[in-house]
């Protein structure tokens, strides 16, 4: 399932011109981009952590540092 997951998401991001040449680090660990995926997705989706204010529980899902003043939205802009 993760596996197919990359390769669709690797797709889509190259199909619309965006392709991910590198995957983004949260703090210094590289994210886990089906783990991002399937914690936003636990909590409802998009939308729903967008509107809940939500991704700072995104971001202690990973494993982020408790300290980190800016894990909200840096988490929110590498999903994006």
């Amino acid at each position: 399932e993760e596996e197919a997951f990359l390769v669709s998401l690797y797709q889509f991001m190259k199909e619309r011109h965006t392709p991910i040449e590198r995957i983004p680090h949260l703090g210094f660990k590289q994210i886990n981009l089906w783990k991002i995926y399937k914690a936003v997705e636990k909590l409802g989706a998009y939308e729903l952590v967008t509107g809940r204010r939500l991704w700072k529980n995104v971001y202690d899902e990973l494993g982020g540092s408790p300290g980190s003043t800016s894990a909200a939205t840096c988490t929110r802009r590498h999903y994006e």
